[in-house]
């Protein structure tokens, strides 16, 4: 029989891999029971067991409620009991009641909680606003990578809530693979509404689905009102919350059906040191690294797709 040294051993092993599982206590055991108080076992999304809370009469009841603990997250505390509460009689508040259905009696109390690995952020770009994101993000319990850093942009993707905010740098690749066959959680862009929609159509010539180029939250966050850069990305992880608690959907809510609330930073500049990018009409300073010079003329960009379009497009010259 597996002991609670074992079990443990094997939520450690569990968590490292990222895999959740629940943890299944005895914490009252009415005899005859062939558990005790202190039984542990760890049930995972397979239905599996390692350890021993009880014989045939008690795991198919923990087994159910442990897959709805990973299913929504939330402890519970379930009773197996062959005394059921009298008809017209409310079960005790926060006691899951289930008939024991074993003929040799008692009853056991089996608090299972869920174990959850922790929420992926994934980060693109080189802002304050990310700077913001991550030191939150670490403060909500989420793991924090940066797009950067990863070889592999569709496996950490995979599952995770993606956030561009490098006013466009390291884009392309990141919404792509974050958006692609609905691959990431969540994919949320930080950038005024008209960029947002030059951002999308450049996606979809990139291959993306318009279904999938649909599920871009841009601009991102929720409507707080938001200025400064921590408090964009307070918006940002607000909208991630809301999403992270939402019962799952068979289908990803319409954009129009919730559209999100242009959130940005008040920059105090000069309208000398300002241009307008002619692709996708945003402001963008006249420092910005991105810029197309031909005949005399120079004509400056947000991001390098921009300019590559603007190039594409028939306009010749030398593209810094």
């Amino acid at each position: 029989m597996t002991g609670p040294t074992d079990v443990f051993a094997a939520a450690a092993r569990l968590h490292r891999d990222g895999v959740p599982f629940v943890l299944a206590t005895v914490v009252r055991a009415e005899r005859p029971t062939s558990a005790r108080p202190g039984a542990k076992a760890i049930v995972t999304g397979d239905g599996r067991f390692r350890g021993f809370v009880g014989g045939t009469c008690v795991k198919p009841a923990v087994r159910r409620e442990a897959l709805r603990a990973l299913a929504d997250g939330a402890p519970r505390l379930l009773r197996i009991s062959p005394d059921s509460p009298p008809e017209g009689v409310r079960a005790e508040e926060g006691v899951l009641e289930e008939h024991m259905a074993c003929v040799s009696g008692g009853a056991l109390d089996i608090h299972l909680e869920p174990y959850l690995p922790s929420r992926r952020l994934l980060l693109a770009g080189s802002s304050p606003i990310v700077e913001s994101l991550a030191a939150l993000g670490e403060a909500l319990g989420m793991e924090v990578r940066t797009a950067e850093t990863e070889e592999d942009l569709d496996t950490a993707a995979e599952g995770a809530f993606c956030v561009v905010a490098g006013h466009g740098e390291g884009e392309w690749e990141t919404l792509k693979a974050a958006l692609t066959a609905g691959r990431a959680r969540y994919a949320g862009l930080v950038a005024s509404p008209r960029r947002a929609a030059a951002v999308r159509e450049r996606l979809a010539a990139m291959g993306v689905s318009e279904a999938d180029v649909g599920r871009l939250r841009s601009p991102a966050g929720l409507d707080i009102g938001a200025e400064t850069p921590g408090e964009i990305a307070l918006s940002i992880l607000a909208q991630i919350v809301e999403e992270r608690r939402a019962p799952e959907r068979p289908e990803a809510v319409p954009e129009e059906a919730a559209p999100a609330p242009t959130v940005g930073i008040a920059l105090e500049t000069s309208s000398d040191e300002l241009a307008v990018d002619p692709i996708c009409g945003m402001t963008v300073s006249r420092d910005s690294p991105h810029r197309v010079e031909s005949g005399g003329e120079t004509w400056w960009f947000c991001c390098a797709g921009c300019a590559e379009t603007f190039a594409a497009a028939g306009k010749t010259g030398d593209t810094a």
